[in-house]
């Protein structure tokens, strides 16, 4: 009788032991990751008929967080892409210019504040992630005549060379994301997950979604 009464009063504190070490996983961790990117192929068009088709484009990323409590994180990244495309231009109102086809790589660097949110506080678990910030977008189509430019280095000295100004524009951007987590240790964790992110470039352009898959390999420290 006295030992089913031990057992009966050391139950319970045992049955909460491995949802409380499950709870430590994350709570007050910092961590960082590093992630392959891909990004969905896209077709665009214009005003007054001009087309372009990027192919799936290829890219990597990196940041940094802290997780404030089992279910929930803030930290922020920078990510970097490219991919290449094809546009055909057609010629303005009144021109007799013939459509032109053009080709290229476009390249796409985000910086972003994100906060996620996990559904589960165990070593799997269910996320949504969104972030604000802004993307640097360059078609490397050549906007201007080559320039010359200097710059100083500090085991050189002055050095300069020509650089060719190009299309570009840099744009607030928004994402959002549903994936997976999974802590292999307390070190060490993945996250597979699936992230929309919208560009607005304004006025009649109006505002762009790009569909990324990626995998997080990340660190907790």
């Amino acid at each position: 009788m006295k030992l089913r009464l031990l057992l009966a009063s050391l139950l319970p504190p045992l049955l909460l032991l491995p949802s409380a070490a499950q709870a430590q996983l994350r709570t007050n961790q910092w961590e960082g990751w590093f992630s392959p990117v891909v990004t969905e192929s896209k077709s665009y068009t214009f005003e007054g008929g001009s087309t372009a088709r990027q192919d799936t484009g290829f890219g990597a990323g990196f940041g940094f967080g802290k997780n404030l409590n089992p279910n929930f994180s803030l930290g922020g990244e920078f990510t970097w892409g490219s991919a290449n495309y094809r546009a055909t231009v057609q010629p303005g109102a009144g021109n007799n210019l013939q459509a032109q086809t053009i080709g290229g790589t476009v390249e796409a660097y985000t910086v972003r504040f994100m906060g996620s949110y996990y559904l589960l506080q165990g070593n799997f678990s269910p996320f949504v992630t969104g972030g604000l910030g802004w993307t640097y977008i360059d078609t490397n189509i050549p906007s201007g005549l080559p320039q010359n430019v200097c710059w100083y280095y500090p085991w050189y000295g002055t050095v300069c060379g020509s650089y060719v100004p190009t299309a570009s524009t840099t744009r607030f951007s928004y994402n959002a994301g549903l994936g997976v987590r999974y802590d292999f240790t307390r070190e060490f964790f993945m996250r597979g997950w699936v992230n929309a992110q919208y560009v607005d470039f304004g006025g009649s352009y109006g505002g762009t979604r790009w569909t990324q898959g990626r995998i997080d390999f990340g660190v907790k420290f």
